[in-house]
């Protein structure tokens, strides 16, 4: 992996500091990292860093003050990470926290200094290494939290054989101590009973049609992965519950989705009722929302280019037959942020029979436990997506798998390219058990229906195929739990082909890192001062 690098800049003099080569496993308080932008941000940089003359980061803009989060119900032991920094209030017995908090991160040269980049390279560093705690590898594996000893008054329940979990209420206010619970674990997360607070008519495909129906844009053939030019929004729409009036490839109708519609960042531009209702509403504001209090993302300086987190927009007719089981409406990838996807809107098309039966199928040939299926014979609710979702760990394990597929296909595997990435595979019922036979690896099989909203972690190889036609829509985050797999993700695309659309670092999770960092100690710093010293 390729380390983090602050370019220097020189200060007064021209002289810089160069990193030592050796490193010591402890510190004293002064020159820890932390403790280090600590100073920096309330203005007292060490005083032996200055007669060094140290390189140092430009900071222009002002510290943002975190506002505080409901306390939690139950008192817990604080963790010295970043999450229990933002997560944990400050109490009088904590006054000690802040400095125990900076000599952890410890290191230093063997002449007793840090520079300044070789100290944020140890800040990004520390944030971002892929350690294990004691206590969670003590714990099974698979879902083991009980919400009810935590004492929230959340309701839930447990799909995929106990490994999934569902949240009922979607405005629940404790929310979001369960869902971080299991979050954490790096596994998704299920909200059901959205679609009762949104505006349904603002969602259904005639509002759509009626207001963008002249639009020119680009389909795309699920059966074939044609792109299909000259075509226009009310196209798609014309045929999305409506069999008969689809567009036809030799006399048979197309199952299409709409490619990259709305594009790029217009959704609330062009849709500002609809953002607005989907803002208001959407679970986990926490996280979710772009001012979120557990978004990184919201700790972004006004003056830094926003990265790209959404909404966007996905629709897509269903794939029914038999024969479609072995198409995804969206084939196997992963993304770089966390997201957040909203099932807005079901239609059960006019003109194919049998279809209620054919989705039972697909839905027992997709690996759904016997509560998904339940759901879905006497809940009477309309399902809308079947999703396969597996952890970011088993990521290499699933792209040696399909190398080996390839391989034994007669494919080539070009360095430059990958099959995760390039989402050039959709892994059907056969596939799945190869994967689970030959290599352990096993996801959550997730049906999807109106109102639910699949909570995706970063970095973790998902897929999607359409049961109905849907409109789904997405909001991306960068939650603290899982930054570490944005940031290696945004160092593994690095390597994939100029052309590919994953090269650039659009997210800029550097960035982010920095900020949320900097913020978050700027704010240890003020709390520890507002109690006194120790």
């Amino acid at each position: 992996q390729n380390p983090l690098v602050l370019e220097p800049v020189p200060v007064a003099g021209g002289a810089t500091s160069q990193p030592a080569s050796s490193m010591k496993p402890a510190c004293p308080a002064s020159t820890s990292p932390l403790n280090w932008l600590a100073d920096l941000t309330s203005g007292n940089v060490n005083k032996e860093n200055k007669e060094k003359q140290p390189t140092m980061p430009i900071l222009k803009n002002e510290i943002k003050c975190l506002p505080p989060l409901p306390p939690l119900s139950k008192s817990s032991t604080v963790l010295h990470t970043f999450n229990s920094t933002i997560l944990t209030p400050v109490s009088n017995n904590n006054s000690g926290f802040l400095r125990n908090l900076l000599n952890s991160s410890a290191g230093k040269t063997e002449n007793g200094l840090k520079n300044t980049p070789k100290i944020l390279d140890d800040i990004f560093a520390s944030l971002v290494q892929n350690k294990t705690s004691s206590d969670f590898s003590k714990r099974p594996q698979g879902l083991t939290i009980k919400p009810s000893i935590l004492g929230f008054d959340t309701p839930h329940y447990w799909l995929c054989d106990n490994r999934l979990l569902c949240l009922q209420d979607p405005n629940n206010k404790s929310n979001w101590n369960v869902f971080r619970e299991c979050w954490k674990q790096g596994q998704p997360v299920m909200v059901s009973g959205v679609h009762h607070k949104l505006n349904s008519e603002l969602w259904k495909p005639e509002s759509f049609r009626k207001e963008f129906g002249n639009q020119e844009v680009d389909l795309v053939n699920c059966r074939t992965n044609e792109i299909i030019t000259g075509a226009t929004v009310g196209d798609f729409w014309d045929g999305f519950e409506d069999v008969p009036n689809r567009l036809k490839n030799e006399k048979e109708p197309m199952v299409l989705k709409l490619k990259d519609w709305p594009p790029g960042e217009d959704f609330r531009d062009m849709m500002p009722s609809r953002f607005d209702d989907l803002m208001a509403n959407i679970p986990l504001p926490e996280y979710t929302r772009r001012d979120g209090k557990l978004n990184l993302a919201s700790r972004l300086p006004n003056y830094f280019v926003r990265p790209d987190l959404g909404p966007k927009m996905y629709n897509a007719y269903g794939l029914i037959t038999p024969e479609d089981r072995k198409y995804g409406t969206t084939n196997l990838h992963l993304d770089v942020s966390d997201a957040a996807n909203v099932m807005v809107y079901v239609g059960i098309p006019k003109g194919q029979c049998d279809q209620e039966e054919e989705v039972l199928k697909t839905i027992q040939d997709g690996d759904s436990d016997e509560l998904t299926i339940k759901r879905f014979i006497e809940g009477k609710e309309k399902p809308g997506a079947l999703w396969h979702i597996y952890a970011a760990k088993d990521t290499e394990k699933i792209r040696e798998f399909l190398k080996k597929v390839s391989e034994e296909q007669g494919q080539e595997n070009p360095a430059d390219h990958d099959p995760i990435h390039d989402q050039s595979w959709y892994l059907d019922r056969s596939l799945r058990k190869r994967l689970h036979q030959e290599y352990g690896v096993q996801g959550w099989a997730i049906v999807q229906f109106l109102g639910d909203v699949v909570f995706i972690p970063a970095g973790a190889p998902h897929q999607v195929h359409n049961l109905y036609s849907c409109i789904k829509v997405a909001e991306d985050f960068v939650s603290p739990e899982h930054v570490k797999h944005c940031f290696w993700l945004t160092q593994e695309f690095r390597y994939l082909s100029q052309t590919h659309t994953n090269h650039e670092d659009k997210l800029q999770v550097k960035n982010v890192i920095y900020h949320a960092v900097k913020d978050a100690v700027a704010m240890l710093k003020a709390s520890e001062s507002s109690f006194g010293k120790p």
